[in-house]
């Protein structure tokens, strides 16, 4: 008894923190959710109208179904683009090659920098109007691009930022991972004859399941409330034919922003955010079940 206190002394301020600023949140953003309320004026009991609107009506749900298509493709492009670089360059820093402390630096550093610095800057390289691109091609001679301006190329864009930036996150998780393989399977593989490809997926995967069960539920999470990035890059519109709009972003406008005929709707953004909410905890749900399942026999 004694010690189920100590653990609950320990325990209780967390839980109240957390209660406080995610559950009680979440159980009023599903409560506003039924109502029309600009988030000052009387709150107008209308049901389920909201998430009939963002669900049904042609203009709304082009805009949200757009934002949540540019959110599963960006989730696609995590799983076999981003998370297959971060286990490259964990596996690269593992083998210690020449330079690797070097390495492991340049790759994480863009990590612990602020988002909105990294968003500025990337504004800075691609603008179309005052880019560091656009000028280096102009004194090339070069025809110019519109890049960020370029619906064909802003999403492309986008996802090359998030790498240069995310990359060092998932890499860590991993190499950490790593170092906790023992030496003993490492040396019997190689006594074996194993080279580092057959060592890598014969010896080393088999034992990131651990760390690819973090990095795929973290990922899952990242791609479904995105909202900085591509807010820096493309503004509150998602860019170009809304290209690099995110739901997040729709949430932002039509609760902060105005744009839901012209004011502000606490009531509707709150129907937004429930809908995600509900998506993102059965992607988690299902990213855990089939995790469970799978199984790297070695």
């Amino acid at each position: 008894m004694k010690k189920s206190k100590k653990y609950i002394a320990f325990i209780a301020p967390a839980f109240i923190l957390y209660t406080v600023f995610m559950i009680i949140p979440i159980l009023f953003a599903m409560y506003y959710s039924f109502f029309n309320w600009n988030g000052i004026g009387d709150m107008v009991f209308i049901g389920l109208n909201n998430f009939k609107r963002l669900l049904t009506e042609p203009r709304m749900s082009r805009i949200f179904f757009n934002a949540l298509s540019n959110n599963f493709v960006y989730l696609l492009c995590v799983m076999v683009l981003i998370t297959p670089i971060q286990l490259f360059f964990a596996y690269v820093l593992n083998i210690k090659i020449r330079a690797h402390k070097y390495l492991q630096l340049m790759l994480f550093l863009p990590y612990v920098v602020s988002t909105s610095i990294v968003g500025f800057f990337a504004t800075l390289m691609f603008d179309p109007n005052i880019g560091v691109l656009n000028s280096i091609l102009s004194s090339l001679g070069l025809e110019e691009s519109a890049w960020l301006g370029n619906p064909d190329l802003s999403f492309k864009i986008f996802v090359g930022v998030v790498i240069w930036q995310c990359i060092g996150s998932g890499m860590m998780i991993f190499y950490a991972n790593m170092k906790e393989i023992p030496d003993s399977l490492i040396e019997a593989s190689i006594i074996d004859g194993a080279g580092e490809l057959r060592k890598f997926f014969n010896v080393v995967l088999p034992q990131l399941t651990s760390s690819l069960s973090t990095n795929i539920t973290l990922s899952v999470i990242f791609a479904l409330t995105m909202f900085d990035i591509p807010f820096m890059l493309g503004g509150p519109q998602g860019g170009v034919n809304n290209t690099i709009d995110f739901v997040n972003m729709v949430f932002y406008r039509y609760a902060f922003g105005g744009a839901y005929f012209g004011e502000t709707s606490l009531g509707f953004g709150s129907s937004i955010s429930v809908t995600m909410f509900l998506i993102i905890l059965t992607m988690s749900m299902l990213v855990k079940a089939l995790l469970k399942k799978v199984k790297i026999d070695y």
